[in-house]
């Protein structure tokens, strides 16, 4: 069913909606330009601070260029550099302006090494070199003296007054590194990040050969990380940084440079020491700084974040420094293959993580394995990943793996292609320069994840079998004492399963540091122009961010670039947190509005509630009572006016359409009574009769008149239809039925055949009497004929008697008639020629023949007197019909008719009669009556039953008898008794019909009650005067008729 709604709640909530939907357009407006704002703003301020940041680059630059200028003039004068006061006042003052730089020194092609350290760049410095409180500057000098490097460490006050002097043998060798070796192409250099020689703290090196050195002079300038990142946060501005931003500095491949997540990294489980014994603890003392490989691009094994070492190796040294107390100092910012070298030639003592094989075994002592894991092979979807399908294919792998001659021996036909890095080897496999790449299987899940490879498909490589290796991973030592070693190798062997556990989650579960940028958006945009120098918003792990990404131009190494990141979020917060005030602010203003929408609300709904209670008048046809309702609205006042025409058109029709159902009830009415002018006014007569008394029974107000009362018109006139429509089925009477008068009759009256049976007898009489005598005698005179005569006359007389009916016929009347029926006569003629189709038909199906000459008796009761029903009696159950259907449609016999006890009607006769009141239901439960007529087929079908249940059709009770039924029950009864054009019998007095009347009641036939108001009310008298003849107007004693 449809849902609907009042007026005024629709007018409220339209007005509340419409509220809403201007709230929600400002709103949306309001957020939009407040969206776009944010945007321009951030967009504007991310531009601000990349310019910003490019100029610390460019202006590091500008520093390289004028400090190279200078030096290059006075460098033939660097004798000794810790005596001359040019180079070291040129670095003091460049270091004292910007406190950017940690430090700045010249070196030699020779390896002759200067270098001046500024304390005042990190608060550890002075702990970490073994400063005072009073150094500010450090000076190191690095000479090589035959075939010994030595170290010479200066500190100095802030007015260059030397506090002290150390001087040591040193391993470190200028040339082989990095930053000396890229500035060979007389270009600024800048190093990728790594570990600084003297401290362990991270950092990047801008280097710049000195034009025409003689020689052969590098400069170097060292930044260190966090100060980097430090120096860009501070770029960014309190409006940014206080924002949940993040912003990194990288290259191509998404190595971190700088970053504003600077998380320390988290702590290393607790540690248990070894018991070592004071010998054993001489010793580690004794080795002082053991010197231990790093790797910079092997995560999350090996490799450096932003310079510092990290990854489960280098977690697993710090582990075993923790246990022993040794202290290891990594060495990083070179390729592995470099970091063999360094191993093989002494300068590093520990070379780590190293695979067991016999490459290894040959570089110097192995540790007990310090983990285990796969080698594996990875190539391209549905390309050959194992190595005996790759045989005359190409197989990177990186530069200076010891598995390489393994390969080589064991699969010759592999073209082996040596990688610098794991990630460039990755790439190769899209352009085809190699065909697959091998490594540890968690190394290249690890960089095919953070760089974003797709496509790719990786497979374990069984060591022994296809590698001829083990896939267990150890320390290689050198330069290390037997103790030592044995020191180290307890550490190894004492790692429980709860370290390597927390090691194992530390680095190989999701979002472990990586030293790569967290989103593959940022590397897309390192490829793609239109990503970058602009705000863009991409999606990772569900959530929404922002990126501003710009290059920063560098010097000839490579490119770099800066984006900054936030969620959307979080840049849009103070736009929809606007919007939530907006929002707020609407929904309470709107919350004040309601009660003003009530009042609003009633120039309309107002009238319409007054016009509804006028359209509920139409529906109760209270025409005359519809009112206009005022209302200046025009459509309401044309609406009002359309109510009160169409409530007059409606009233003038439904009078019409009364008009028309009323003379249409009548029509049938007169119909009915114009059948037989025997009944001619019966259906116009009780009508009358039933509403008079109808009207003294509403005025009564007791007994069971105390709650009867019509409550409307419209109800009197159901009655009074009810009334003019209660003979209605005896339009399906057979005529000759309604008006038999006489026993004999049919469609005429048989006693004229009887009749004639008697003349006919009479003849014969005379005929026999003249066979027998002379026909001179005179048959009158012949007494024995004239009795016979007599006889028959007299029998006649009997059956037209009996033919007539009455009252009631005793006994000895009906064995006269059957005593006559035994007479007979003689029949010459065919009694079934000249007779209808349809009568011969039925004739021949009942096998009856006609047989000539036949005696016959003078009245007879003969098959074809009977007529079978044509098809089976049945109602319908919803009618709840209680009589009894006859045997036969009709019974004509002769005798069966004259011997009728009372009246003129046979059982069949009366059930067709009867049968009327049946017609009387099936004709008005089949018409659509309107709800307020709904009761008519009730009325009119129940003015037959009696009050003890032996009525028809229903045979109901008189409880179950309303008082309008009761009273058109009685009505139907004195008008049958009083009316003067009944064939079957003669109009009654009045007090004849109240003397019947009052036995009925007496038994249960009529409602006493009815009866009892019939009398005091002088109803009858009322009617009498109305309807009969004078003759039956007599005097009437009340008293007498009273039960």
């Amino acid at each position: 069913m449809k849902r609907r709604f009042s007026i005024k709640f629709t007018v409220i909530s339209l007005f509340i909606l419409t509220t809403c939907l201007t709230a929600t357009v400002a709103i949306g407006l309001q957020y939009y330009f407040s969206k776009q704002q944010a945007l321009d703003s951030a967009q504007q301020k991310y531009k601000n601070v990349a310019e910003v940041v490019s100029r610390e680059v460019k202006s590091l630059d500008k520093v390289f260029t004028t400090l190279t200028l200078l030096l290059s003039g006075l460098e033939q004068d660097f004798e000794r550099f810790d005596e001359n006061t040019i180079a070291r006042d040129a670095f003091s003052r460049l270091m004292q302006e910007d406190q950017l730089f940690y430090s700045a020194y010249l070196a030699r092609d020779n390896g002759h090494f200067f270098q001046l350290i500024n304390l005042d760049s990190a608060s550890e410095l002075r702990r970490d070199l073994n400063a005072t409180a009073s150094d500010r500057w450090v000076m190191v000098e690095i000479q090589q003296l035959g075939q010994d490097r030595i170290k010479t460490t200066t500190y100095f006050n802030e007015d260059f007054q030397r506090r002290g002097k150390v001087t040591e043998a040193s391993k470190f060798n200028a040339v082989l590194r990095p930053w000396f070796l890229g500035a060979q192409n007389n270009n600024i250099y800048k190093t990728e990040p790594y570990l600084f020689h003297n401290i362990q703290v991270s950092g990047q090196t801008y280097s710049s050969k000195i034009p025409n050195s003689a020689y052969g002079s590098v400069l170097g300038i060292d930044v260190m990380a966090e100060t980097l990142s430090d120096r860009i946060k501070s770029r960014l501005g309190e409006s940014i940084t206080q924002l949940p931003s993040d912003f990194y500095v990288y290259d191509a491949t998404g190595a971190l440079k700088a970053s504003s997540n600077d998380r320390k990294l988290l702590p290393l489980p607790k540690v248990t020491p070894l018991a070592l014994t004071a010998e054993q603890k001489s010793f580690v003392e004794l080795a002082g700084n053991i010197e231990v490989s790093s790797q910079t691009d092997w995560p999350p094994l090996d490799f450096s974040v932003r310079g510092a070492p990290a990854g489960y190796f280098v977690d697993v040294m710090r582990i075993i420094s923790l246990k022993t107390g040794v202290n290891f100092k990594f060495i990083n910012g070179i390729s592995w293959s470099e970091l063999v070298e360094e191993f093989k030639q002494g300068d590093i003592d520990i070379l780590s993580p190293v695979a067991d094989n016999a490459v290894n075994r040959d570089l110097g002592e192995l540790s007990l394995p310090l983990a285990t894991f796969d080698f594996a092979i990875t190539a391209l979807d549905d390309s050959p990943n194992q190595l005996k399908q790759l045989s005359g294919k190409k197989l990177g792998i990186l530069k200076g793996w010891s598995v390489i001659k393994n390969i080589e021996t064991n699969h010759p036909a592999i073209q082996i292609v040596e990688l610098d890095s794991l990630y460039t080897g990755l790439l190769s496999l899209y352009s085809g320069e190699v065909d697959a790449v091998i490594d540890l299987q968690v190394i290249l899940d690890s960089t095919v994840k953070q760089h974003f490879f797709k496509g790719l498909t990786t497979r374990v490589v069984n060591s022994k079998q296809e590698l001829n290796s083990t896939n267990t991973f150890h320390m290689a030592m050198k330069n290390l004492s037997p103790e030592v070693i044995d020191i180290l190798n307890s550490a190894v062997e004492s790692l429980s399963d709860d370290e390597i556990r927390f090691l194992e989650k530390k680095w190989f579960s999701k979002g472990s540091p990586s030293g790569v940028v967290p989103y593959e958006f940022l590397i897309e945009a390192t490829q793609n122009e239109a990503l970058r120098d602009g705000l863009h918003q991409f999606e990772a792990d569900g959530e929404s961010h922002f990126a501003y990404i710009r290059q920063i131009d560098l010097f000839e190494h490579g490119e770099e670039y800066m984006s900054i990141t936030i969620p959307v979020e979080s840049l849009l917060d103070a736009a929809l947190s606007n919007v939530a005030t907006a929002t707020l602010g609407s929904a309470a203003l709107l919350a004040l509005l309601i009660p003003l929408a009530r009042v609003f609300s009633r120039p309309i709904v107002v009238p319409i509630l007054a016009l509804i209670e006028e359209t509920k008048k139409v529906r109760d046809r209270q025409y005359a009572s519809v009112k206009p309702v005022s209302s200046n609205i025009t459509e309401i006042h044309q609406l009002s006016e359309s109510i009160t025409t169409t409530a007059t058109e409606l009233s003038e029709y439904e009078r019409q359409q009364q008009a028309f159902v009323d003379a249409f009830i009548k029509l049938i009415a007169q119909a009915i009574d114009d059948k037989s002018p025997y009944t001619a006014g019966h259906c116009n007569r009780v009508p009358e009769l039933a509403i008079m008394l109808v009207e003294h029974a509403e005025k009564a107000g007791d007994g069971i008149f105390s709650d009867f009362q019509f409550a409307s018109d419209a109800e009197r006139r159901e009655f009074r239809i009810a009334a003019w429509l209660h003979d209605c089925g005896k339009i399906t009477t057979p005529e000759h039925i309604v008006d038999k008068g006489s026993k004999l009759e049919a469609n005429y009256n048989r006693i004229h055949e009887i009749r004639t049976r008697f003349e006919v007898m009479i003849r014969d009489q005379i005929i026999a009497f003249y066979q027998q005598q002379s026909p001179d005698v005179a048959p009158d005179l012949d007494e024995a004929l004239q009795a016979d005569i007599e006889q028959l006359k007299q029998e006649f007389a009997d059956v037209a008697k009996a033919n007539v009916g009455g009252e009631f016929m005793d006994d000895e009347s009906v064995e006269r008639i059957k005593q006559i029926a035994t007479r007979s006569w003689n029949r010459y003629l065919d009694d079934q020629i000249g007779l209808s189709p349809e009568e011969q038909r039925r004739l021949e199906a009942r096998g009856i023949r006609s047989v000539t000459p036949a005696k016959e008796s003078l009245l007879a009761d003969k098959q074809e007197h009977l007529f079978k029903h044509p098809s089976p009696i049945e109602y319908d159950p919803s009618f709840e019909i209680k009589m009894k259907v006859p045997e036969y449609l009709a019974n004509q016999g002769e005798v069966y008719n004259l011997t009728i006890r009372k009246g003129t009607l046979t059982e069949e006769d009366r059930f067709k009669i009867n049968e009327h009141i049946i017609s009387t239901i099936k004709m008005l439960e089949r018409m659509p009556f309107p709800e307020d007529l709904s009761k008519v087929p009730r009325y009119a079908s129940t003015h037959h039953e009696t009050m003890k249940g032996t009525g028809y059709p229903r045979q109901l009770k008189g409880e179950e008898l309303s008082v309008p039924e009761r009273i058109m029950a009685l009505a139907d009864v004195f008008e049958a008794l009083t009316a003067a054009d009944r064939p079957y019998k003669t109009s009654k007095t009045l007090s004849e019909s109240l003397k019947i009347m009052k036995f009925m009641v007496l038994d249960e036939h009529l409602d006493k009650e009815v009866y009892r108001l019939f009398l005091s009310s002088k109803t009858y008298l009322d009617y009498a005067e109305k309807y009969l003849s004078p003759e039956q107007i007599d005097e009437i004693d009340v008293e007498e008729y009273w039960v």
